[in-house]
């Protein structure tokens, strides 16, 4: 399924790769991202594929990878997350190709989108414009991290997270935040009112995030 474009006015200052949750599709934050405060940049927002889910007794929607464990407790589907991460690998060379920068690209997501975003952005090997997780978590304890050196540990990190999230509990981003920011030097982490869901104060945060790090 061909991603959804959602083009800037004018040329675009960058490009947001932003990807969805388990159970979604990039429509779901189409609505969003046509919004003005959003308007100078470009936005991909690609679709992931049909696969069973350990968790949903293999009930097959639409997923990045695999999930055997809220609590994480139990090994991660590294496989399906490098699979998956092929194909937005070939989205970010093709923003490439079109003239944005690497270091004019954010990666993105909501919830299991939020953790491929830090699989992705933090594998890459050059440095993008920024990683923004809403909702999810650091993936793969220190396997991500214990690989990072140079100017990459100057990539902005903009996590956002509800106190109330009875998915991914507080408690997990909080670990992931911990880690995050004893190796890079741009993390910010958001908490809301909120449960497993969007609120229009986080809207405005990420709009501020993006315009800040692909301005720069």
């Amino acid at each position: 399924m061909t991603p959804i474009i959602i083009d800037s006015k004018g040329p675009p200052i960058g490009s947001v790769i932003f990807l969805h949750g388990l159970g979604a599709d990039g429509f779901d934050f189409q609505e969003i991202f046509t919004r003005l405060q959003f308007n100078k940049i470009r936005f991909i927002l690609p679709h992931a594929t049909y696969q069973p889910i350990t968790i949903n007794q293999g009930f097959e929607m639409r997923a990045w990878y695999d999930l055997y464990d809220l609590s994480l407790e139990k090994d991660e589907d590294e496989i399906g997350m490098k699979r998956s991460s092929v194909f937005i690998y070939q989205l970010i060379e093709e923003q490439i190709s079109l003239g944005i920068d690497s270091n004019k690209i954010i990666i993105g997501g909501f919830s299991q989108g939020a953790v491929m975003s830090f699989y992705l952005g933090l594998r890459y090997q050059k440095k993008l414009g920024g990683i923004a997780a809403l909702s999810g978590y650091l993936p793969l304890k220190e396997k991500l991290l214990n690989p990072i050196q140079n100017d990459l540990i100057n990539i902005p990190i903009f996590m956002a997270h509800g106190l109330y999230d009875n998915v991914i509990n507080i408690t997990i981003a909080n670990n992931s935040f911990e880690k995050l920011s004893n190796k890079f030097n741009s993390t910010n982490f958001e908490k809301y009112e909120m449960g497993h869901e969007i609120c229009e104060k986080e809207i405005d945060d990420l709009s501020i995030f993006f315009n800040q790090s692909l301005n720069k």
